[in-house]
C-alpha cells in the first residue's frame, strides 16, 4: 500500500519552494509536553513536519522530522514514545489514507497526538488541486482513529473549532 504518490509530493514541493515558513509554536504544545512528562518519553515524531519542522525549536526533547516532501525530512523515521500528526492528515491523498495511518500507528511506541481539518481549505496546490484533498467529518476520523487503538485508549480532545477538526490522544495501553 503506497503512503503517497510521486506526484502529490512534487506538488507540496512546487508549493513549499514558493512560500516563506513561518517558526511559531505549534498550537498543540502544551498538550504534548503534559503527555509527553505522563509517560516519560524520551523522543517525539513530527509525521508531517513540513519544511519548517519547528516542533523541534520548542520541544524539551529530541524530534524526529519527517515529511516526505522536504527532502531535508524524507528518511524513513524510526519508532519514537510520541508521534504527533497535527493538521497533516487532510492532506494525503484519499486512496492513501489506510496506509499512512497505519504507517503513523506502526512508528508510536506509547502515544499519538492527532489533530485534523475536517473543512475544505481556500488554498490550493499549485495545480489547482484542493490544499485539503481528504475531507471527512469529526466522527468518521473518531471511529477512524479509534480502530487503531485499543478499546478505551483514544481520547477526543478539545479542539478549537468544533466541527471544524478533531483531535485525540491514541495510546498504546492504557494509563
Amino acid at each position: 500500500m503506497a503512503r503517497f504518490s510521486p506526484a502529490h509530493i512534487a506538488l507540496y514541493q512546487a508549493h513549499y519552494a514558493t512560500v516563506t515558513p513561518r517558526m511559531r509554536p505549534p498550537r498543540g504544545l502544551p498538550l504534548l509536553e503534559e503527555t509527553a512528562a505522563a509517560i516519560w518519553a524520551t523522543s517525539v515524531l513530527d509525521y508531517g513536519c513540513g519544511p519548517v519542522a519547528n516542533l523541534a525549536a520548542f520541544m524539551g526533547l529530541p524530534v524526529i522530522n519527517y515529511d516526505p516532501a522536504v527532502p531535508a525530512y524524507a528518511a524513513e523515521p524510526g519508532p519514537a514514545d510520541v508521534v504527533v500528526c497535527m493538521h497533516v492528515l487532510e492532506h494525503v491523498e484519499p486512496e492513501c489514507v489506510t496506509a499512512v495511518l497505519l504507517h503513523l500507528w506502526g512508528l508510536t511506541r506509547k502515544a499519538a497526538l492527532v489533530m485534523v481539518s475536517c473543512q475544505p481549505s481556500t488554498k490550493v496546490l499549485p495545480d489547482g488541486s484542493p490544499w485539503h484533498s481528504f475531507i471527512k467529518p469529526p466522527r468518521w476520523w473518531a471511529e477512524t482513529l479509534e480502530a487503531l487503538a485499543l478499546p478505551g485508549t483514544c481520547e477526543a480532545l478539545p479542539v478549537d473549532r468544533p466541527g471544524l477538526e478533531y483531535g485525540c490522544l491514541l495510546r498504546r495501553k492504557a494509563w
